[in-house]
């Protein structure tokens, strides 16, 4: 499988990664040889403590992550977990059968690894670009099919050989960026009226298990190939490589932009910026400690981050419910962030700050404002929720910057640059976007007039970018 056979970074590694690491079977008996799976997976055991509700909410989301987190770090087998997760989504969708497929490493053959149904097709193996399992993992896009009869894609060869109908589907592909493992498909919705299409929330559903799994998947990988010291220089420059290519790009329109630079291979420093709904969330942190254990920390922090802030929490929702789940790790590591929401038709922010340094706000012709610390970092102890109390403010034609103390405490000229120099030299930097402030910002790095021995990461936030400078 084009990847699997190299290392993977600590960015993917997620929610589903424990802090302790177990060794694993390589990844490639996964992927290539034929499994043998419980036959019936449609039944869901009395025994267990927590069914999925009519409607998924956050939590439940958290719940069903979560579980497959447990049975990943029990066995090290990156698929025990949705062998226990897909039964319970194929509930909650009301859908009679599911699967999934994962591909060879030629990347030529899609084959089924689990199966949940009335027919069992662990084995089958199809053409990488046949089927609608194939157009999914071959284009990297979830779809819904209403009617398979009206779709070309569909192979009506496997029906009529297992006997069963298909009548309609979801399929989302399971990939991490650009890299595949496979695709996952939830067969024929039904009702008590009988069969009806999916909807778009059951694809969103289904995407939320595919992210996970192949985050796992990639974790699995990791952890293969930094057993072998001889490959350890090798797979931690991959993984620098990888976790700079999964940083968000800079905001095409100009609002928002960021950039680590980490002091050594693997950076505990991090940032994150997605489009939710016409609002832009966003969030720069520290993870305590350096190296491969901070990276560890640092993914499943932005893990959670991007989960959250998907169902639209505000930032106390999404600080209270990312501190509770890094607590319940039992890490020794702790997390300074600072999370919040732009909303770039008004230029409005809401800003959280949890024990992090302060962001640093400047007007275009006024003195700069600092908004510090408002509680503690995360992973310590449980928050008052009603203590989490967001600073709102509005940009205009101002910039605000978030960085880590790899940037305050740079020398520029042997002296210390602080907050206040650091505050100087974004309002003096030419730069009329996000983008461009940041890069110019960034630059006095690579130019050698700013030095530092810890990871150096920003994040700049603008209210009224211009058209990029040519």
């Amino acid at each position: 499988m084009p990847g699997m056979g190299q290392a993977v970074i600590p960015v993917v590694i997620l929610e589903m990664i424990p802090v302790v690491i177990p060794v694993v079977t390589p990844v490639v008996i996964l992927l290539m040889m034929p499994v043998s799976y419980p036959r019936s997976h449609r039944a869901i055991s009395a025994s267990q403590p927590r069914a999925m509700p009519a409607i998924l909410d956050s939590d439940d989301k958290l719940f069903l992550i979560n579980g497959m987190m447990q049975r990943y770090a029990r066995t090290g087998d990156a698929i025990e977990g949705l062998r226990w997760a897909l039964p319970r989504v194929l509930e909650r969708l009301s859908a009679e059968a599911g699967s999934l497929f994962l591909v060879d490493e030629m990347k030529v053959t899609l084959e089924c690894v689990v199966c949940c149904g009335p027919v069992d097709v662990t084995g089958l193996r199809l053409p990488a670009g046949d089927g609608l399992v194939g157009r999914a993992f071959s284009t990297g896009s979830a779809e819904l099919v209403a009617d398979v009869r009206k779709d070309s894609a569909h192979d009506s060869h496997v029906d009529a050989s297992s006997g069963f109908h298909t009548i309609s589907t979801a399929t989302v592909p399971v990939m991490i960026g650009t890299q595949r493992f496979g695709a996952i498909q939830a067969i024929n919705r039904l009702e008590p009226a009988g069969a009806v299409s999916f909807q778009p929330a059951d694809l969103a559903l289904l995407e939320t298990l595919a992210t996970s799994l192949a985050l796992a998947i990639a974790n699995v990988e990791l952890t293969r190939n930094v057993v072998s010291d001889s490959l350890l220089a090798r797979d931690l420059e991959q993984a620098r490589q990888a976790q700079d290519a999964l940083m968000p790009d800079d905001d095409p329109a100009g609002h928002i932009a960021g950039m680590v630079i980490p002091a050594r291979n693997l950076s505990g420093d991090f940032f994150d910026h997605m489009e939710i709904n016409g609002r832009i969330a966003f969030c720069q942190g520290d993870v305590s400690g350096k190296g491969i254990a901070a990276s560890l920390m640092m993914a499943r922090t932005v893990a959670l981050f991007r989960q959250l802030a998907r169902q639209g929490l505000d930032c106390p929702q999404i600080v209270n419910h990312m501190n509770a789940e890094l607590i319940d790790a039992g890490s020794d590591r702790f997390v300074s962030l600072i999370i919040g929401w732009l909303d770039p038709t008004s230029g409005n922010v809401q800003i959280l700050n949890c024990g992090h340094g302060p962001a640093v706000f400047c007007p275009s012709h006024e003195p700069h404002v600092m908004f510090p610390a408002q509680t503690i970092p995360l992973g310590i102890k449980p928050f008052d929720l009603g203590d989490l109390r967001p600073i709102e403010l509005t940009l205009g034609d101002g910039y605000l910057y978030l960085a880590t103390d790899g940037i305050t405490e740079a020398k520029w000229r042997e002296r210390e640059l602080g907050v206040n120099g650091f505050a100087a030299l974004a309002t003096n930097v030419p730069g009329r976007n996000a983008a461009e402030k940041l890069h110019r910002i960034m630059d006095q790095f690579e130019q050698g007039n700013l030095t530092t021995h810890d990871d150096a990461t920003l994040l700049v936030l603008a209210g009224q970018p211009c058209a990029s400078i040519a």
